[in-house]
């Protein structure tokens, strides 16, 4: 296995896509705040004096990921079933196991390279052109390892698709409307848990009837929900979901000083989906007729 994974290497490192994605992702991390920049100036009469909150587009790579991620795994383990090349490892004596493992370590050191190459095009950029951040930077580093550990959980994800569905064509087409679906229910949960909450320490059962506080008290662990509509079960669900989903987690980088509320949960979710896909992915892989 270890002879199989450096060659798998040498192809990541050797191949166009790996540094193609790279540049991709380079010059997204500045054309963002170049973009922004340049819309701000256009709008603001006095933006030389102004504070802009710029701490948001260190994590719009991470928003981005999900499609990014997929296109990469598709294209790198995806090609290898419609050129053959999975069938002469095969050949050569490496076992489906080592095969579907090597492609999720290739996989994930490539999304984390491109993570990283993004967060510190960004980076520099936003402080050229805004100045300051709000998050201090030992924070971001923590909020970048936990994107990490999102990206390598969405990774794990896109190849037991791939490596299941066995057809670059599908598996494109595939992973996309999966990375959709992320990024709609993320987004859809995050500002339903935003627009309708309140802070449960700000009220008690003397505001709020007893019925619906404790409903509040049971369900939720740091929002209550300012809605007749929202029940206990409801509540919990879609908290769990806020917890679970790696779109909800890069929402809530940017929104405090410090590390999100519950973050040890989000990551509890991310090692479960590593975990779970990737059990799920070897078991399948290795009962596919692949002649």
């Amino acid at each position: 296995m270890i002879r199989l994974l450096k060659a798998e290497f040498g192809r990541c490192l050797k191949g166009k896509l790996f540094w193609l994605m790279v540049i991709f992702t380079f010059v997204m991390g500045v054309s963002c705040n170049v973009v922004r920049y340049i819309d701000f100036r256009r709008n603001s009469n006095e933006a030389a004096n102004e504070v802009v909150y710029n701490d948001t587009m260190l994590y719009v790579g991470l928003i981005s990921a999900s499609v990014l991620v997929g296109i990469f795994v598709v294209f790198h383990a995806g090609m290898e079933f419609d050129e053959g090349t999975i069938r002469n490892k095969l050949v050569a004596g490496n076992s489906r196991s080592a095969i579907y493992l090597c492609n999720f370590a290739i996989c994930s050191f490539a999304s984390i390279v491109m993570q990283y190459i993004f967060f510190f095009a960004a980076f520099a950029s936003s402080y050229a052109f805004f100045g300051a951040f709000h998050h201090p930077f030992s924070v971001m580093m923590q909020l970048q390892l936990m994107g990490s550990l999102g990206i390598v959980a969405l990774t794990a994800f896109m190849l037991m698709l791939t490596m299941i569905l066995r057809s670059k064509t599908i598996s494109i087409a595939v992973c996309l409307i999966a990375a959709v679906v992320i990024f709609a229910v993320g987004t859809i949960v995050t500002t339903d848990i935003t627009e309708h909450s309140i802070e449960l320490s700000d009220y008690g059962e003397e505001i709020m009837s007893p019925e619906k506080y404790d409903i509040l008290d049971r369900y939720s662990y740091v929002y209550g929900v300012d809605s007749e509509n929202c029940k206990g079960k409801e509540l919990f669900i879609k908290e769990q979901l806020y917890d679970g989903l790696f779109q909800c987690h890069v929402y809530r980088f940017s929104s405090e000083r410090e590390l999100p509320y519950h973050w040890q949960y989000m990551l509890i979710y991310d090692i479960a989906i590593i975990a779970v896909t990737t059990a799920a992915g070897v078991f399948l892989f290795r009962r596919l007729d692949l002649k």
